[in-house]
């Protein structure tokens, strides 16, 4: 079941790097849509849609790589607090709506994700060991 978790890590970290480029792709294509300085709610919907909707399926993935954790007994601790940050970022997007400010930390978070998941990724591929920083 390690094997498992190993190529899933890594699907995870390769989805949230995607997910990260359709947020991007999102706010270049409303900037470049601009008409005179207005986007309409149907086309900043049709832009970031696939971010939106990419980003359930990056949770999803979260949550199987969370159940698969969970049976192997394999980095369970850090894979639960992975689990926690992608819900959180779904609860950040939506609050982010009514309240900007709160959106504000929806990026940021997203940098937590990606690091924790490509941290994962990396040591999964080294054979299940951690990374040794050099000082």
């Amino acid at each position: 079941m390690t094997a498992v978790y190993k190529y899933l890590a890594g699907l995870v970290f390769l989805a949230v790097i995607v997910q990260i480029g359709l947020a991007g792709y999102g706010a270049f294509a409303v900037a470049k849509d601009t008409d005179g300085g207005v986007v309409d709610e149907n086309r900043f919907e049709d832009v970031f849609g696939m971010h939106a909707g990419f980003g359930y399926l990056v949770v999803l993935l979260g949550l199987i790589l969370l159940v698969v954790s969970l049976i192997a007994r394999h980095r369970v601790k850090h894979t639960l607090i992975l689990f926690g940050l992608l819900v959180l970022q779904v609860i950040l997007a939506w609050i982010g709506f009514e309240v900007p400010w709160i959106g504000f930390f929806h990026p940021i978070n997203a940098m937590a994700v990606a690091g924790l998941s490509g941290f994962l990724a990396m040591s999964e591929l080294r054979g299940g060991r951690t990374p040794v920083l050099a000082s």
